[in-house]
């Protein structure tokens, strides 16, 4: 079957529909004679006649019959996922497949997606957990928060917030363990971070230095590791604002303040300029629009640990 003969297989169901060829016309925007050809044309290919009509009458035949009744019900279903599936449609449905690190589902993009959901019922939200965008095409993701930007030219990025990062620790742990007053001396001490932190990177005196990461407790969750720190366990790196306000509890204590720690990013990745779905136009928005305002997440880490 050819695509001509499923256009106007198309344009015959909707004249059936709409009862004639000037009604139909009004629905599918294409003019009275030409639906008129266009059921001849299909007349013709089908060597049947499907319909009998003049000026005054338009009726279907017996094989016309048959064939509105075959076909009719797959064009609605047609149009059913079309709307579904398009930008078009007057509410947004479908699912939103978004990568990101554990600690910012934690700390704000859970609650985005909540509300992004109650706005939109029809729309489904799947997170899943990464800090790159490696596999971005392979699991099918529409959005990656990532902590570094993509190096693959068809992605898409826009930095979504960047923090300072300074070295903290609990005033136990500076009791029991002692300070360290260079940055090498670091190796000897017990060092908090994610299971992906390979080293970590300062400049001391205008130099700069890596301190390979051999961590004494590893989890890939800034609210977890931050608790360790406030318990006592060891040494980490966390972003300025939270540390200021334990800082002023009396909490925590800064550890070498003179050397230049790394600051924090992410990302906003995605693969289109143009033809990216609604739905998660609508969602990649709404976290811009929240990290207009990045001090709520920095105070919900606070509000987390205590």
């Amino acid at each position: 079957m050819k695509a001509k003969d499923i256009s106007n297989l198309y344009l015959f169901c909707q004249a059936v529909e709409c009862g004639g060829f000037a009604a139909a016309s009004l629905v599918t925007h294409v003019s009275a004679p030409t639906l008129s050809r266009a059921v001849a044309h299909l007349e013709e290919q089908l060597s049947e006649k499907l319909v009998h009509r003049n000026a005054k009458q338009f009726q279907l035949t017996t094989a016309g019959t048959e064939y509105y009744n075959r076909f009719a019900t797959i064009f609605s279903q047609l149009d059913e996922q079309w709307i579904q599936l398009s930008n078009s449609q007057p509410s947004l449905t479908g699912e939103i497949r978004v990568s990101c690190p554990e600690p910012f589902a934690d700390y704000f993009l859970q609650q985005i997606a909540i509300d992004f959901m109650e706005l939109h019922p029809d729309v489904t939200i799947s997170i899943q957990f990464s800090s790159g965008t490696e596999r971005f095409f392979d699991d099918q993701i529409d959005l990656a928060l990532a902590t570094a930007p993509p190096h693959a030219s068809h992605l898409i990025q826009r930095r979504l917030f960047q923090s300072p990062l300074v070295l903290a620790a609990s005033p136990e742990y500076i009791k029991k363990y002692g300070a360290p007053e260079r940055v090498e001396e670091l190796i000897h001490h017990r060092l908090l971070a994610g299971n992906d932190m390979p080293y970590w990177e300062f400049i001391e005196d205008g130099k700069p230095i890596r301190i390979p990461f051999n961590s004494k407790y590893a989890i890939s969750s800034l609210r977890l590791t931050i608790n360790a720190t406030l318990s006592g366990v060891g040494i980490c790196l966390m972003p300025l604002g939270p540390f200021e306000q334990f800082s002023e509890q009396g909490k925590l204590l800064p550890i070498l303040p003179n050397v230049e720690c790394p600051t924090g990013k992410a990302y906003m990745v995605w693969a289109d300029r143009k033809l990216i779905p609604a739905r998660v136009a609508a969602f990649r928005d709404m976290v811009f629009e929240r990290f207009q305002h990045p001090v709520g997440f920095l105070n919900s880490i606070v509000e987390s640990t205590n």
